[in-house]
């Protein structure tokens, strides 16, 4: 099976930008998140893996 082009989606913001808004989410809460800003934190690490997915190079 070979891949396609739907198998190498590219990540709308680059892994150091989703980090960064991870980072921050976390000093304004001063560690401690709320419930939204749990489900915030829940879509951005759905993010960070996607991007994680994407940026890995297939074997040859």
């Amino acid at each position: 099976m070979s891949p396609t082009s739907d198998d190498h989606h590219v990540p709308e913001r680059s892994l150091a930008e989703i980090n960064a808004d991870i980072r921050c989410l976390f000093a304004r809460a001063e560690g401690r998140l709320s419930d939204a800003e749990r489900i915030r934190h829940a879509t951005l690490l759905g993010e960070w893996a996607s991007a994680i997915r994407a940026s890995v190079v297939p074997a040859a």
